[in-house]
């Protein structure tokens, strides 16, 4: 893929994000900034690769590495996801660029600790990639709050990919930044 296209594959994921975050601003009651922390992966294609990163190894490989959910009310969250992979050396440049959105229902009151479960869609884009493959998620984890400014959470999750990609299952632990809240 050439660096123009990746730039209108970002123009236009920022541009969905603010589009779909625009009308529900005005309802959030409040907002959580976050990225991977830690991450175990184990993918499945033709044969089964197992990665981990403490800092998130791959930032972003597979499941995005940033975040920003979207509190709708006490129980559910919106949130688009960002990962992004540069690596340039010798004239050449390659990337892995993962976008996604994540629906999140806590089991509690989202101003309390509470288990959750998530569904996401997402898109891939690998320079050279010859496609973008989509990926459907699902999996459940457990916000821990630390004050009041600040969470913790733990997930799994189980990602499918088109395009012959495979399946992966993972394991992250992420901080957040908790804003607007009231």
């Amino acid at each position: 893929m050439n660096p123009g296209r990746t730039v209108k594959i970002l123009l236009v994921a920022a541009a969905l994000v603010v589009a779909l975050a625009a009308p529900a601003r005005a309802q959030v009651s409040a907002l959580e900034v976050g990225t991977s922390l830690m991450s175990l992966m184990i993918h499945t294609n033709d044969s089964t690769t197992t990665t981990f990163g403490l800092p998130s190894g791959g930032f972003g490989i597979v499941n995005p590495g940033l975040y920003l959910s979207l509190f709708m009310g006490p129980r559910i969250a919106i949130e688009p996801q960002i990962g992004l992979i540069v690596a340039s050396g010798g004239g050449h440049s390659t990337h892995i660029l993962n976008l996604a959105g994540q629906v999140d229902y806590f089991l509690k009151d989202s101003g309390v600790s509470s288990p959750f479960v998530f569904g996401s869609v997402g898109l891939l884009s690998v320079s050279d990639g010859g496609g973008t493959p989509v990926s459907v998620s699902g999996g459940a984890g457990y916000r821990k709050l630390l004050g009041e400014r600040l969470s913790v959470r733990f997930d799994g999750r189980f990602t499918h990919f088109t395009q012959g990609m495979g399946n992966s299952v993972s394991f992250s632990v992420s901080l957040g930044g908790i804003f607007n809240r009231q």
